[in-house]
């Protein structure tokens, strides 16, 4: 996991609501338009309080023409099943506009939501890194780097768990690896 500390591993245990620093996430929510599966605005909130979601996995993309970001939404796609039988739901954030999500999904056919994050509100919410400095900011496939956060919905409440940002624009963790940090999500409060 990037993006921690034992400071924030700490945090992530007791849930602390008074601890400021949630490895530079500002916000757990948001609501944005869905062009994928479930509700239209999809509230990250309302699927915490969804009993059959024990974790949510939140996957920030770079762009619509990022290969890399195609092959991470197929492959989660491929073995979606794993994700539920574990009661994990996935969001994925694409920074672009609800136009181009709607292509995203109608060539991918992904089994999850697919958010569209133009203005980068949840993008910056979450320290999704960008490189490049104005450049990078203005023109998403050359510098917005990949994001994947696991957070803990039990009980309805957004608990973030374990955050992977990218250093290049194809350092996204595997599958076998995001589902390992959904078990650690799931594990830590029932020990």
């Amino acid at each position: 996991m990037k993006g921690g500390s034992e400071e924030a591993d700490a945090e992530r245990r007791t849930g602390d609501p008074g601890v400021p620093d949630r490895l530079g996430v500002s916000d757990l929510d948001f609501e944005l338009p869905n062009a994928g599966v479930g509700p239209d605005p999809l509230r990250l909130a309302d699927l915490a309080a969804d009993p059959k979601n024990d974790a949510l996995v939140v996957l920030f993309q770079r762009d619509y023409h990022s290969r890399a970001c195609r092959q991470q939404v197929k492959a989660v796609a491929d073995r979606y099943r794993e994700f539920r039988d574990r009661s994990a739901a996935v969001v994925s954030v694409l920074p672009e506009s609800k136009g181009k999500a709607r292509k995203f999904q109608k060539k991918f056919h992904l089994p999850y939501a697919l958010v569209a994050d133009a203005e980068k509100t949840a993008s910056e919410q979450y320290g999704q890194p960008t490189r490049l400095g104005g450049l990078g900011a203005r023109i998403d496939l050359v510098g917005r780097m990949p994001e994947t956060a696991v957070l803990d919905a039990r009980g309805g409440d957004l608990r973030l768990h374990a955050v992977h940002r990218g250093d290049s624009p194809s350092d996204h963790p595997s599958v076998d690896d995001v589902l390992a940090m959904v078990d650690r999500a799931l594990e830590w409060e029932s020990d």
